[in-house]
């Protein structure tokens, strides 16, 4: 639940009402990164010794001992209000912390997509010297070690055969 201005100005010290004023905008967004984490971790602190105090109230309240043992007209309501104002300008801090994270975890993968994109254009240019044997500039020729493909002279009647042969174990099979 939102608070009111006036019950944030009567619950907060001054540095506190600073530390949740700098969790509204423009403010929190004119902070650097190290300056909002700074943010974050005060306002852990404060929350913090705020729900300590409160809780130290209420068991001086019901007569549990530890420091401070007087009673308190209205317990902790005071502390908890604190805290749960500072938990509130917390929660705006930690949601600008993630959006910033995203942002730059979106960048990123932009980043990383736009260079992929690019080496696979540059794959695509890229030329390459044939593979076949070639003789080295000056010298003599290579000879020839590829065997002619199917169809050339010669091959044709390997392949025949070799499909007759294939042809009459199988009908002789049955």
């Amino acid at each position: 639940m939102a608070h009111p201005r006036k019950t944030e100005q009567r619950v907060l010290t001054v540095d506190e009402l600073g530390f949740v004023d700098q969790t509204r905008q423009p403010a929190i967004g004119m902070l650097s990164d190290a300056d909002l984490h700074a943010l974050v971790r005060h306002l852990r602190e404060r929350r913090e010794r705020a729900l300590t105090i409160a809780n130290n109230q209420r068991r001086a309240m019901r007569g549990k001992g530890g420091r401070g043992e007087a009673a308190y007209d209205k317990a902790d309501s005071g502390n908890r209000q604190k805290a749960s104002v500072l938990n509130d300008a917390l929660t705006r801090a930690r949601r600008e912390v993630k959006r910033r994270e995203a942002e730059e975890s979106r960048s990123e993968l932009v980043a990383n997509a736009h260079r992929a994109l690019e080496l696979k254009r540059d794959s695509k240019r890229a030329t390459r010297p044939a593979t076949l044997p070639r003789a080295n500039k000056g010298m003599r020729p290579k000879e020839r070690t590829r065997i002619d493909p199917i169809g050339a002279a010669g091959e044709a009647g390997r392949v025949t055969k070799f499909v007759a042969v294939a042809q009459a174990r199988k009908d002789s099979r049955g």
